[in-house]
C-alpha cells in the first residue's frame, strides 16, 4: 500500500507541482494548486547535461506525524515556448523508511559537476541530531548521507 500511495505522490509532483504559477494579469485564467502535504519548495541550483538543461528543486513535504520527507526534483526549461516540466523525482528514502526528523530545508553550495546540499535534522523521538548531506548531479542521480551528531556534555 505504501508502494501505491508513494507512486501517487510523485506522480501528483510531476503533474501538479512542476506547473508554473499563472502570470499575474487582470484575470486569473488557471489555478495553480500544490498539494495540501507540501511543506516547503526551493529551487536550488541548475544543472546541464548533453541534450537539456533546467534546475534542482527541493521539495519538503510533512508526514501525519509531523516528520518531513524530501523529494529532489530535476526541472527541464522549455524550448521554444514551451513550459518547463519535471523529467525526474526522487525521493529521499532514508527520511521516510529509517528516520523520523524535523529538517530544515538543506541549503545548496554549487561545485564543478555537482550540487551540495547540507541541513540538520532533529529525531522526533530522542531528540538526536543528525545532518543531512546529498550530492545532486544530473537527472535521477542522488547521493545521500546522514551522520547522527553526538551528544556534548561534561
Amino acid at each position: 500500500m505504501k508502494k501505491l500511495l508513494s507512486a501517487v505522490c510523485l506522480s501528483a509532483l510531476a503533474q501538479g507541482v512542476a506547473a508554473q504559477p499563472p502570470q499575474a494579469t487582470g484575470e486569473l485564467a488557471e489555478a495553480y494548486v500544490m498539494p495540501v502535504w507540501v511543506d516547503a519548495v526551493s529551487e536550488v541550483c541548475p544543472w546541464k547535461s548533453p541534450s537539456a538543461e533546467g534546475y534542482i528543486r527541493l521539495i519538503r513535504r510533512e508526514h501525519d506525524d509531523g516528520s518531513h520527507g524530501l523529494y529532489v526534483q530535476w526541472i527541464r526549461k522549455g524550448i521554444a515556448g514551451e513550459p518547463a516540466e519535471a523529467v525526474s523525482t526522487l525521493a529521499v528514502e532514508e527520511l521516510d523508511q529509517q528516520l523520523m526528523l524535523r529538517l530544515e530545508m538543506p541549503q545548496p553550495t554549487l561545485a564543478r559537476d555537482a550540487c551540495r546540499l547540507k541541513s540538520f535534522g532533529e529525531d522526533m523521538v530522542n531528540e538526536r541530531r543528525y545532518e543531512l548531506d546529498m550530492l545532486v548531479r544530473g537527472p535521477g542521480e542522488l547521493q545521500v548521507n546522514i551522520t547522527r551528531k553526538l551528544d556534548g556534555g561534561v
